[in-house]
């Protein structure tokens, strides 16, 4: 077993998890999209029908506006976050998991050699 091989199976653990999480954000962004149409439809449904006027009849269709609207919201955002992954995983982004611990014990090094000067013995 080489160095590389933790580094590896960690971005390929790190790039199952993007995958699964794409899956996971285009699932919710059909959900929401259905969600949203059903309060759509039984809006219109209550505004046809006259609805409007029964008692609560109003505040329904309310709320069921207000429905919609959070559901646009958690949709653009389900969409904002399903582009950024579809971006990541069409560039093949992987991270260098090898050059991220180099990286940290860098910082840790000049972290120590900040807090006890004395340690830069050569």
């Amino acid at each position: 077993m080489t160095d590389q091989t933790p580094d590896r199976d960690g971005a390929a653990v790190l790039q199952r998890q993007v995958h699964l999480t794409a899956d996971l954000l285009r699932s919710l962004q059909e959900s929401m999209h259905r969600l949203r149409n059903a309060a759509e439809e039984l809006r219109e449904q209550l505004e046809t029908t006259g609805g409007g006027e029964v008692t609560g009849a109003r505040t329904q269709i309310s709320r069921l506006e207000g429905l919609i609207r959070d559901c646009q919201k958690v949709e653009k955002v389900i969409a904002e976050q399903s582009t950024e992954f579809a971006r990541m995983l069409k560039s093949g982004h992987e991270l260098d998991l090898h050059a991220a611990r180099a990286a940290v014990e860098r910082g840790l090094s000049r972290l120590r050699a900040a807090l006890a000067p004395e340690l830069l013995l050569g």
